[in-house]
């Protein structure tokens, strides 16, 4: 599993995100606040093996978009053998 540095960062008005499964897992990738807030859920579901790639154009959950600021984007996948975390921080500039 892996969660690849978003690019570009710092970024306006969208950032990609890449990452890795290494087998069938379910997937939730998320957006926090400095706050420790959620912001938005970017995926949540199964994914099978593979490399994917997303994108945030930093809004949150309702489409509306967030303030400048420090961002933690947090991958998690848990398959039957093993179980995946990691987070990133972005900066958003306006």
């Amino acid at each position: 599993f892996s969660l690849y540095n978003a690019y570009p960062n710092p970024f306006n008005p969208v950032t990609n995100i890449r990452y890795d499964i290494a087998e069938y897992s379910d997937v939730t990738i998320t957006v926090y606040n400095l706050l420790g807030r959620k912001v938005s859920t970017l995926y949540k579901g199964r994914r099978q093996p593979g490399a994917y790639q997303l994108e945030w154009n930093s809004s949150n959950d309702f489409g509306v978009q967030v303030s400048s600021g420090v961002y933690f984007i947090k991958m998690e996948a848990n398959s039957n053998s093993q179980k995946f975390v990691k987070e990133q921080k972005v900066i958003l500039l306006k």
